[in-house]
């Protein structure tokens, strides 16, 4: 028996839809506005979101609905001026574009410090990047809350931690760090033209980016943020591939 060509389409969006439905019933379907971290699939803490999954377009709703910690307490631990805007509506990639790089260039309070502080308060796993920082204000509300007693752990985070925002006041971030072009280190001073003196491609540069390369001379952080990219997740990226080109 022959299929019309009528025949065949029809057969084709029956079984996309029917993907789709089964995709749903199975959890596993999401559309782009949904902000659903992916969840551990293994060992005991399966079946429970990943703080490390975090994104930066995440608002603090978005973590409050999938982490048992509330907007307003992310909000009150890194320092957030709510009379600016609901503790809700702030986002995870705002923190890297209010605290800037920190610690003298060597690091950066964004995203992964979100993560980092998400990860602890609930106690689900996430091992931070070497050059994630978090405000003092981190530390106090895990050490006052009781969710990190452990003398360890509150050393390392008060070794990681810098001064909070002032509520109101939002802080101009001032470049003291002068990239050294025999550093090979990514920080938010970088330019893609360091990157690319140091090995990487622009073409290799616009495929992580996912967007073409306008202008070598931007500085990578400014540039994401103006295309809502996340600076520490482009950055891990970029970074292993100067290190891979290293002589």
């Amino acid at each position: 028996m022959k299929i019309g060509a009528k025949g065949i389409a029809a057969s084709a969006i029956a079984t996309i839809l029917g993907g789709v439905v089964l995709l749903m019933a199975l959890g596993s379907w999401q559309t782009e506005s949904e902000k659903i971290p992916v969840k551990f699939s293994t060992g005991e803490f399966a079946g429970m979101a990943n703080p490390g999954d975090i994104r930066g377009s995440y608002s603090f709703a978005d973590v409050e609905k999938n982490f048992p910690v509330t907007a307003d307490t992310l909000a009150a631990a890194f320092a957030l001026d709510v009379s600016v805007k609901p503790a809700q509506d702030y986002l995870a990639k705002d923190l890297e574009a209010l605290y800037g790089e920190v610690a003298d260039g060597t690091g950066e309070v964004g995203t992964d410090s979100l993560k980092w502080f998400v990860s602890l308060f609930t106690g689900l796993p996430f091992t931070p990047a070497e050059d994630t920082y978090v405000p003092s204000t981190v530390v106090e509300v895990l050490r006052d809350s009781g969710k990190v007693v452990d003398a360890d752990t509150l050393a390392q985070l008060e070794a990681k931690s810098v001064e909070p925002l002032v509520p109101g006041i939002v802080p101009d971030v001032v470049d003291t760090h002068v990239e050294s072009t025999t550093e090979r280190v990514i920080k938010g001073t970088t330019t893609y033209a360091n990157v690319i003196s140091w090995g990487v491609t622009q073409a290799e540069i616009e495929t992580i980016l996912g967007v073409p390369l306008k202008s070598k001379t931007d500085k990578i952080r400014d540039h994401l943020l103006a295309n809502n990219l996340e600076f520490s997740v482009v950055k891990t990226q970029l970074q292993a591939l100067v290190d891979a080109s290293a002589p």
